[in-house]
């Protein structure tokens, strides 16, 4: 009987994402702003994020879009894990203070004192 109740509240009261034609309904947009997008990996390896560009909320291949972090930002290196094996990345070796670091399939170089990202390196291509 209580699952029908819950049933008919309306899907505001539900805390459930409503869009209409493609596109949040005000109020719900700067909510949910600053979340990161949500990411599924296929079967093929190809990873897909749900983005929204001017209200409307569409799946893009991750390679389209932006890197997270730029050159001279700084980076969070104690949210994220460092790349321990260069070879499966085909990245050259650290000769200097920095590491490599790989965030939602983009490869990273960060300087080890700094914290800050030194280059994007680009799509990390696994082997």
């Amino acid at each position: 009987m209580l699952a029908l109740v819950i049933l008919a509240l309306p899907a505001s009261a539900q805390d459930v994402e409503v869009m209409r034609g493609g596109k949040r309904v005000v109020g719900q947009a700067e909510s949910n702003a600053t979340t990161k997008p949500e990411c599924k990996t296929l079967s093929t390896g190809d990873t897909f994020c749900k983005v929204e560009r001017n209200g409307v909320s569409r799946w893009v291949l991750q390679g389209q879009m932006q890197p997270d972090f730029k050159v001279g930002e700084i980076f969070p290196v104690y949210d994220h894990s460092m790349v321990m094996n260069l070879n499966r990345y085909d990245l050259p070796p650290v000769t200097g203070a920095w590491r490599y670091y790989v965030v939602r399939g983009v490869i990273y170089k960060v300087g080890a004192d700094s914290h800050k990202v030194l280059e994007v390196m680009g799509r990390a291509i696994r082997r």
